[in-house]
C-alpha cells in the first residue's frame, strides 16, 4: 500500500500549473481592489452621464438651440479667422480647415437637441392630457438614450469619411488614392450599419424584429432604389478595379445624349476630378463640369489615356506621280531620320513604318507610323511638330514640288506622262 500510494502523490507535486508567475495573496488582493475600485468609478461617470442625457428638456431651454445654431452659422468663420489673424503662415483655405468640417457633426448636434427638445415637450403635453396609457412606454424611455447614440454614430462616420485618408497616408503610407478610397469607404459602410443597428437596439427594438425588418426592408429598398444602388455598386467597382483614379484623363463617348461626348470639339479628354458614392465629376476641355452616374461606368468602354506608355504619329504624304522613283530614297531617309530621334521609341519594341501604300488618279501616298516616347501632351506636340517639319524637309528635297490635287472630269485622261494633248483613248 505504501508503494501505490507513491506514485499518486508525485504526479499530484509534479503537475503542471497555468500560472506561470504567480503574486502574493496581499499584491494579488490589492489589485483586484484596484481594478473593482476603477470600475465602480466608470460606473459612476457612466451613470452621471446618463443622468445627464436623460435629462429633460424644459421650454425655457430653446436659447440654446438659439446659441448653438449662432456657433454654427457665425461663429466657426469667426474662430478660423481670429485663429489665420493669430497665425499668419497657417494657410489652410476655408473650405478645408477643420472648422468649415466642424459644420457637420455641430448641425448633427443640433439637430438632435431639436429632436430631444420637441420630444421631451411633447411628452410633458401628453402627460398634462392624460395620454400616457397611448404613449410608447419603452421608446419613452429610451428616446434619449437612442438619440445620442444616434448622433454619435453619425459623427463618428463623418470624422471616419473625412480623416481616415489622411491616417492612411501618413501612419500606413498607403499613397495610391484607390485603394484609400475602398478602405475608407468599407470603414464608413461598417460605422453607418453598427450606428443603426445598435441605435435600434437603444430604442428598444427587439433583436428578432430588427433582422426581420432588416431582410424584408433591404428587398424592398432595393427594388424600389436599383438605380441608387446601381450608382453605388459602379462607385464600389471603380475603387477597387480601379480603371481610372482622380487626376487621371479619360475618353467617353455620348450614349443617348445623356452627357457629351469625347468626340466634340469642346470636351476632348475628361479630367477625373472626383469619384464619389453616387457619381463621377469629369472636367472637359472647356472647363464644364460633367457628372457621370456611377453606373454607367458598369458598362461602359473607358480610354485612360493617363496610363499609355507612348503616343502613336501617322502621317499622310502626298508625292507627284513624276516622282515616283525617288519613293524608295524617301522612305529610306525617313525612316532613317526617325530611328535617329531620341524621342522615338526603337525597333523592336515599336515599329518604325514608312512605305507607298497607295496609288491615287493625282499622287502616290506614302503612311508614317511610328511610336513617340514623350506621353505628356505638350511636350508632345512639340516633338510631333519637329518630326514632321523634318520628314517634310526629307520630301522636299527628293522631289520635284508639291503633290497638288487635280480635279478630274468625266471623259478626260490627266496622267501625267502622256503627251500633251493626247489621252488613252
Amino acid at each position: 500500500p505504501r508503494g501505490g500510494g507513491a506514485p499518486a502523490a508525485t504526479a499530484t507535486a509534479h503537475k503542471p500549473s497555468p500560472n506561470l508567475f504567480q503574486l502574493p495573496e496581499g499584491a494579488r488582493k490589492s489589485l483586484d481592489d484596484f481594478v473593482i475600485n476603477r470600475a465602480k468609478d466608470m460606473r459612476g461617470v457612466m451613470n452621471a452621464i446618463d443622468d445627464n442625457v436623460n435629462d429633460p428638456w424644459d421650454i425655457e431651454d430653446v436659447w440654446l438651440i438659439i446659441a448653438w445654431h449662432f456657433a454654427i452659422a457665425k461663429g466657426r468663420r469667426k474662430v478660423y479667422d481670429y485663429l489665420k489673424e493669430r497665425d499668419p503662415e497657417n494657410t489652410v483655405e476655408w473650405e478645408r480647415s477643420f472648422w468649415s468640417w466642424l459644420g457637420g457633426p455641430m448641425k448633427v448636434i443640433g439637430g438632435l437637441w431639436i429632436g430631444m427638445y420637441l420630444w421631451d415637450n411633447g411628452c410633458r403635453v401628453g402627460e398634462l392630457l392624460e395620454m400616457s396609457p397611448f404613449l410608447p412606454t419603452t421608446i419613452m424611455e429610451q428616446f434619449d438614450r437612442g438619440m445620442y447614440t444616434l448622433a454619435g454614430g453619425i459623427i463618428a462616420t463623418m470624422a471616419t469619411d473625412n480623416y481616415l485618408p489622411e491616417i492612411l497616408t501618413d501612419r500606413l503610407g498607403i499613397k495610391d488614392s484607390s485603394t484609400k478610397l475602398v478602405l475608407t469607404r468599407l470603414a464608413v459602410v461598417t460605422g453607418a450599419l453598427c450606428t443603426a443597428i445598435s441605435s435600434a437596439l437603444v430604442f428598444g427594438l427587439p433583436p428578432k424584429s430588427l433582422l426581420g425588418f432588416g431582410g424584408i426592408g433591404g428587398l424592398t429598398f432595393g427594388l424600389a432604389a436599383k438605380d441608387l444602388v446601381s450608382n453605388f455598386i459602379g462607385g464600389s467597382m471603380l475603387a477597387i478595379m480601379r480603371p481610372f483614379s482622380p487626376g487621371e484623363k479619360i475618353y467617353l463617348m455620348a450614349v443617348g445624349g445623356r452627357f457629351r461626348g469625347t468626340n466634340e470639339p469642346s470636351v476632348g479628354g475628361y479630367l477625373v476630378k472626383e469619384i464619389g458614392w453616387y457619381q463621377t465629376t469629369l472636367i472637359p476641355k472647356d472647363t464644364r463640369p460633367t457628372t457621370v452616374p456611377n453606373g454607367f461606368f458598369l458598362g461602359a468602354n473607358v480610354i485612360n489615356i493617363s496610363r499609355q506608355t507612348a503616343r502613336i504619329i501617322v502621317a499622310n504624304i502626298r508625292v507627284r506621280l513624276d516622282d515616283a522613283p525617288m519613293i524608295p530614297k524617301m522612305t529610306e531617309e525617313i525612316t532613317q531620320y526617325l530611328a535617329d530621334h531620341p524621342s522615338i521609341i526603337k525597333p523592336p519594341r515599336r515599329p518604325i513604318r514608312v512605305h507607298c501604300r497607295d496609288i491615287k488618279d493625282d499622287h502616290l501616298a506614302i503612311r508614317v507610323e511610328t511610336h513617340c516616347g514623350v506621353v505628356k501632351k505638350d511636350p508632345f506636340l512639340q516633338v510631333q511638330q519637329e518630326l514632321l517639319l523634318g520628314m517634310f524637309d526629307i520630301c522636299k528635297k527628293n522631289s520635284t514640288g508639291p503633290a497638288w490635287t487635280v480635279l478630274n472630269t468625266v471623259g478626260e485622261d490627266n496622267r501625267p506622262w502622256l503627251p500633251e494633248g493626247k489621252s488613252a483613248r
